[in-house]
């Protein structure tokens, strides 16, 4: 929807969307995987017309966690976001993030350089450093906003968190385990997948993992909440390759793996909304097969859907 993209397409449909929705009547709603996507983008100039859109539309912020709106200027959200990734930095938190990316990369079969082992040891070390930080800035961050009994809680909790780190189990995979999605994709059910009404799809896959593996248990890793519940069943459409997004591949010049991670955010931010509006049509398949199973009320529409709908 940029002015310089759409002179160029010619996109009528994506121009009256536009015009749509600028205005008082339709709420346009991005959020922190939003400003995450415009920090991938190279050019700063191209940054700022994306951000320069967001305030055109009066589009809202809607903040991660606590899903409040926020209706500040897009440049402000985005001073404020990137104040937030430094802080994240200095603090081991981005470090953590990261070390989590190479284990679910290893485990979707992608090249990584370390071995479970070697992340397991990572992934500790950064917990130590992340909750050792938490420990000193508690008295500065919280010291005028809680009782000294909560505080002083809070402090047994965290140095509890930290005695536990060095007994913490890491995955172990033996060398020769086939990782990647390939042999859950190769089972014969689940080649029949994508010929299922969409509100059932992710029954059968979950009934074909669970003769798979019938002693593991979701509620042992997340907590029940919706989105946790979306993750899960992206992740399960993902590996049994419904409409996938291709995320083990690595083009030149590409990162499937994290654009999918994008998606799989999008759909749980998508949850809060009426509409999810995208010109990708695998994503939305996967979108709609989840809200249908998880009876969440969003419709996953392409651009002319959402400019008949609206």
């Amino acid at each position: 929807m940029r002015e310089r993209v759409l002179a160029k397409s010619h996109d009528e449909e994506l121009r009256a969307l536009k015009t749509l929705v600028t205005g008082k009547s339709v709420e346009v709603l991005y959020t922190a995987t939003h400003l995450r996507e415009i920090q991938q983008i190279p050019h700063e100039s191209y940054r700022q017309e994306h951000l320069d859109l967001l305030w055109g539309l009066g589009a809202a912020y809607l903040t991660p966690i606590t899903n409040m709106l926020v209706r500040s200027h897009p440049k402000n959200v985005w001073n404020d976001f990137l104040e937030n990734e430094s802080q994240n930095a200095k603090s081991g938190t981005k470090s953590l993030v990261e070390i989590q990316d190479l284990i679910h990369r290893k485990l979707s079969g992608l090249p990584v350089d370390q071995t479970f082992s070697e992340l397991n040891a990572m992934l500790q070390n950064d917990l130590q450093i992340v909750l050792k930080d938490a420990l000193s800035h508690l008295d500065s961050t919280l010291g005028s906003e809680v009782g000294e009994d909560q505080l002083e809680s809070m402090k047994v909790q965290i140095e509890s968190q930290l005695s536990q780190i060095k007994n913490m189990q890491g995955l172990d995979v033996p060398d020769d385990q086939e990782l990647g999605p390939k042999p859950f994709r190769e089972l014969d059910q689940i080649k029949e997948i994508e010929k299922l009404p969409p509100e059932q799809v992710i029954p059968s896959i979950e009934g074909f993992f669970r003769k798979e593996n019938p002693n593991f248990h979701w509620s042992d890793y997340f907590e029940g909440t919706p989105e946790n519940h979306i993750a899960v069943c992206y992740s399960l459409l993902n590996w049994a390759g419904y409409w996938a997004d291709d995320f083990t591949s690595m083009g030149k010049g590409k990162d499937r793996f994290n654009a999918s991670k994008n998606d799989l955010m999008h759909v749980q931010s998508g949850a809060r909304c009426y509409l999810l509006v995208s010109n990708d049509v695998a994503f939305l398949k996967k979108a709609d097969a989840i809200y249908k199973h998880l009876n969440i009320g969003t419709l996953p529409v392409r651009p002319g859907e959402a400019l008949r709908y609206l």
